[in-house]
């Protein structure tokens, strides 16, 4: 099918059919070329990222804000801010719609520096040690000084053709020394994190890959546009098995999925969101074992929000204008939560509540076991990916504001 590629201004605008417009991205780019508790690593000397840890698990090991009292500070960054912040000692790091990688005081949200990249960041920053990791639309991956920002490296991953799509709208991932990004390109890099130097790549022609890479127990779960997930060696990039959805038979018929979230790695079991020909929603639990689904659980809509995982219960929004919650082990609902517009937010978890940012304006706080509403916060505008630190919950907006609540 024929790829879909969007122009900056395009994807700066302002009201909700901007959410609606990404969503369109990403299935185009999902769909071009296709036929028809944690399992986290360990991360040498901390880091912070795209849902939490490598694993994509969601959770943040900290404490939770239990009631929102008001808002400690608020950044204006004058553009979307699509995806979840990165805090990492002192400083909070967000990317922008606009292109700009942000430092800013995690106390008083003081602006300490900004790195502008070549084109819009879609993708979550990472730090780890001295450096924040940016993957940009301009198809390339940044290394910044955390202090300073000023540019360590920069490798281009993104495709040499100007008319094929070749940025980043899945976030990289830090596990020890080695940085892990995939892009739009269908490449998927492992380099090092110091130097930028390519360890092994894994590419697939020019398939694309829309969304994050997870790793987890020394492997890299990557969910490519031609409805596969991969799972490579960590270490060698090498092929270790696959799950492919579209051999799995109903009504007599074979099926056609295509990823629309991150995986999701939790104890032995992965779990791969899809979307189907009729555009529902499929999630599959897939063992970690023998490869096999051990459940799959489907929506009346596509989800591009991957589950959040805490306690048993998995966590995400869906276009229906649903969040919903199922059980880890079998896939039963637990619960279910109204919300006013489309939800394609990453939730966060934090300790016995789950925060998902919708496109009705509100960042819900609520209960991960029965799904009870235990606060609320409006924002001016569709509310992205929040993170979580030490009773604080970060978030952005589509108007580009950064709040810091508490």
């Amino acid at each position: 099918m024929k790829k879909l590629r969007v122009k900056s201004d395009e994807r700066r605008v302002k009201s909700a059919a901007g959410w609606v417009l990404v969503v369109a991205v990403w299935l185009g780019l999902l769909l071009a070329g296709c036929r028809g508790d944690s399992g986290a690593p360990e991360i040498a000397g901390g880091a912070a990222m795209h849902r939490a840890n490598p694993a994509r698990t969601g959770v943040y090991e900290t404490a939770a804000l239990d009631s929102y009292e008001t808002v400690k500070w608020q950044f204006e960054a004058g553009d979307w801010i699509f995806a979840a912040p990165a805090v990492l000692g002192d400083s909070v790091y967000a990317a922008s719609n606009n292109g700009s990688v942000y430092a800013l005081d995690r106390e008083t949200g003081e602006e300490r520096w900004r790195f502008a990249t070549g084109d819009a960041i879609l993708a979550s920053p990472a730090a780890a040690g001295d450096l924040v990791y940016a993957a940009s639309m301009d198809g390339n991956v940044y290394a910044l000084d955390a202090a300073t920002g000023e540019e360590r490296w920069r490798v281009p991953l993104g495709s040499s053709d100007p008319a094929a799509p070749g940025g980043f709208t899945g976030s990289p991932a830090v596990v020890e020394n080695t940085l892990y990004a995939a892009n739009e390109s269908g490449v998927l890099a492992a380099l090092n994190a110091q130097t930028g130097e390519e360890r092994w790549r894994f590419q697939l022609g020019t398939t694309p890959i829309t969304f994050s890479p997870a790793i987890a127990d020394g492997s890299v779960y990557v969910p490519v546009s031609n409805g596969i997930l991969y799972v490579l060696d960590a270490a060698t990039g090498e092929e270790q098995w696959q799950f492919d959805p579209a051999t799995l038979v109903t009504d007599g018929q074979p099926q056609v999925y295509s990823p629309t979230a991150d995986p999701v790695v939790a104890g032995d079991t992965v779990y791969f969101m899809t979307s189907n020909l009729s555009l529902q929603g499929v999630l599959f639990a897939v063992s970690l074992e023998t490869h096999a689904t051990r459940w799959q659980y489907q929506t009346p809509t596509e989800n591009f929000s991957a589950p959040s995982i805490s306690d048993g219960v998995l966590i995400w929004g869906s276009l229906d204008r649903t969040l919903y919650a199922v059980s880890a082990e079998t896939g039963e609902v637990a619960w279910t939560f109204p919300t006013e517009d489309i939800n394609y937010s990453a939730p966060a978890i934090a300790g016995d509540l789950v925060y998902v940012g919708s496109v009705d304006k509100n960042l819900y706080a609520l209960d991960v076991a029965s799904g009870e509403q235990r606060w609320q916060f409006r924002a001016e505008s569709g509310v992205s990916s929040p993170a979580v630190a030490d009773g604080v919950v970060y978030v952005g907006t589509e108007a580009g504001t950064l709040f810091a609540l508490e």
